[in-house]
């Protein structure tokens, strides 16, 4: 039988669970499931420095996904406010919650009406969006976060996979005004845009392909740039730090990536002298 303690034992080894601990702690789904809530719910222990540096409520957060247990839904949308996008336990709380599916979806939605908070309703959006379940409602939370937040809410659309999307997101493609900048990240909203338009079956008109061409100039520019850099700089020897700036030595990083371009490289000038050849 696991007790509490016994399972803080094992959650606080470390940032990963040997599988057969996992096995352990799971094989246990009606008398684990209570203790792991618990262990999510303190914030003493997500704390980092804290007994397992943080990593308990994280482990913990992930084993109610596995079990499916659904007296964990309503704590782990608790804490998913209660936590942001920059916590390692958000990101681990927005993939097991969808895991439980339906039961999900009614407190999901209760919680999103009743907060104010943008960030979390965007996180409710988004495991709304992943539960597996058709309901008009979550429809329209998705479409009322695309004006917001397009980037997410077209990701969202494309996971919920309703084809009634589409029209709005070529009308929010049309809609974009082009960024004329040369941030290589520049008009990333129409990348996500297209991506969720065709992901759901649509196709981007002449005029659409030509209007996306022009927003990735900036990209395309800055890609030229970098890579005329590469090839232009002198590769480092195999002990010093890499190019791409990782801060490991080259032979850790680029070597061989660089050393299989340059043989593709070879390969192509051979190939080409050979159909010149007379």
């Amino acid at each position: 039988m696991l007790d509490r303690q016994r399972v803080m034992d094992y959650l606080c080894r470390g940032e990963k669970l040997a599988p057969n601990v996992e096995r352990e702690i799971l094989g246990h789904e009606d008398a684990v499931a209570p203790i792991l809530v618990e262990i999510l719910c303190d914030e003493d222990l997500a704390a980092e420095g804290s007994v397992g540096d943080g990593y308990a409520p994280i482990h913990a957060a992930r084993l109610l996904g596995e079990l499916r247990a659904l007296s964990s839904v309503e704590p782990m949308i608790r804490r998913l406010g209660e936590t942001g996008f920059e916590d390692i336990l958000h990101n681990t709380l927005m993939f097991a919650l969808p895991r439980l599916g339906a039961a999900v979806v009614e407190p999901a939605l209760q919680a999103h009406a009743e907060t104010n908070d943008a960030d979390f309703q965007m996180s409710l959006a988004g495991v709304l969006s992943e539960c597996d379940v058709r309901d008009d409602r979550i429809y329209e939370v998705l479409l009322r976060l695309l004006p917001k937040e397009p980037i997410q809410a077209a990701g969202c659309l494309w996971r919920y996979g309703d084809r009634r999307a589409l029209e709005h997101l070529v009308r929010a493609f049309d809609s974009f005004r082009i960024e004329r900048d040369d941030r290589p990240l520049a008009n990333q909203t129409l990348i996500e845009l297209r991506d969720a338009i065709e992901k759901l079956g649509g196709v981007l008109s002449p005029e659409q392909e030509a209007k996306y061409t022009v927003a990735m100039e900036p990209r395309a520019r800055w890609r030229a740039q970098l890579e005329s850099r590469v090839e232009s700089a002198p590769r480092p020897s195999r002990n010093e730090p890499c190019w791409c700036g990782s801060a490991k030595k080259y032979k850790k990083c680029h070597l061989d990536e660089d050393e299989n371009e340059a043989r593709l490289g070879r390969q192509r000038s051979l190939t080409s002298e050979d159909r010149g050849a007379p």
